[in-house]
Order: structure tokens, then C-alpha cells, then sequence
């Protein structure tokens, strides 16, 4: 069955050339992460296009580089100062345990980590500000025959 976003159809041949990007225990997992890649790829590309940053007949790497654009122009991700990274290293200290010594309450100083951590911190950021982008779009979209919303 195929898929519509905003008028723009999504074939099953498309989504089955799109699952050998996503590797899945099952054929049925692979074909809905296709499917949904495809359907993201679609909104962005539309949105891209709308906001002039796009070619009506660009190729994939051009696309890309729209969507690429696009994210940055849109979505802000704030940096993570020093109070939330340590409070994050306070919570999660577990996860900065020292390796091969003995005593099991010695942990990385955060000093050591603070770099790892703001970064971690910055990308779960700009993760959740694309999840969101990307879901604001599809809530003003017209799309058939897949539910990006049960994906959330």
C-alpha cells in the first residue's frame, strides 16, 4: 500500500529499496523503519523546499545537504553549562566507575569527564529538538497509510 505525504507518494518499492538501510531482527521491523525513514526524509525535503533551500528537482545529495540546512536553521539545541553536567555526573555516577581499581567507590573525577559529558548532554539535546521538529511537521502534514505518530 502506498504512503502520501502531502500528496507526494511513497511507493512499496521505494520502501523496500529503503531496508537495506535499516537492519532489523524481523522483515515487518525493517519495513516499518524504512517506512518511516522515508516519510521523515519526505517531510523535511517538503519543509526544505518550502523555506527555499531546496531545488524542486534536487538529487539526493543536494537533498541532504537542504535537509542538513534546514535542522540547523530550525532547530536550537542549548549547551549544558557546568551545574547540569555535574548534577548529570552526580546521578549517573555510576557509569564513571574507574577501571582496573580494586575498590569499587573509586569514579573518574568529573573534571576528567566534563567535556564527555556536555557533549552527551548537546547531542541528546539536538536529538530531542529534531524528534520534536520533525513531529510538528508531520502534526501539520497530510499523510496516508502510516502512522509517524505511533512511532513516538
Amino acid at each position: 500500500m502506498p504512503i502520501i505525504v502531502n500528496g507526494i507518494e511513497i511507493t512499496d518499492e521505494d520502501v523496500l529499496g529503503e531496508m537495506q538501510h535499516h537492519p532489523s531482527p524481523t522483515k515487518e521491523d525493517a519495513h516499518v523503519a524504512a517506512a518511516q525513514a522515508l516519510v521523515i526524509r519526505e517531510l523535511l525535503t517538503q519543509e526544505a523546499e518550502k523555506k527555499g533551500l531546496r531545488t524542486k528537482d534536487g538529487d539526493r545529495q543536494s537533498d541532504d545537504d537542504a535537509i542538513f540546512k534546514l535542522i540547523e536553521a530550525e532547530v536550537t539545541a542549548p549547551e549544558a553549562d557546568e551545574d547540569i553536567c555535574r548534577r548529570y555526573y552526580e546521578q549517573n555516577k555510576a557509569r564513571f566507575k574507574a577501571v582496573d581499581i580494586e575498590d569499587d567507590d573509586v569514579y573518574v573525577p568529573f573534571d576528567g569527564v566534563h567535556d564527555k559529558i556536555r557533549d552527551y548532554l548537546h547531542t541528546q539535546s539536538v536529538r530531542e529538538g529534531v524528534r520534536a521538529y520533525i513531529f510538528a511537521l508531520a502534526q501539520d502534514a497530510k499523510i496516508a497509510g502510516f502512522d509517524l505518530a505511533k512511532m513516538a
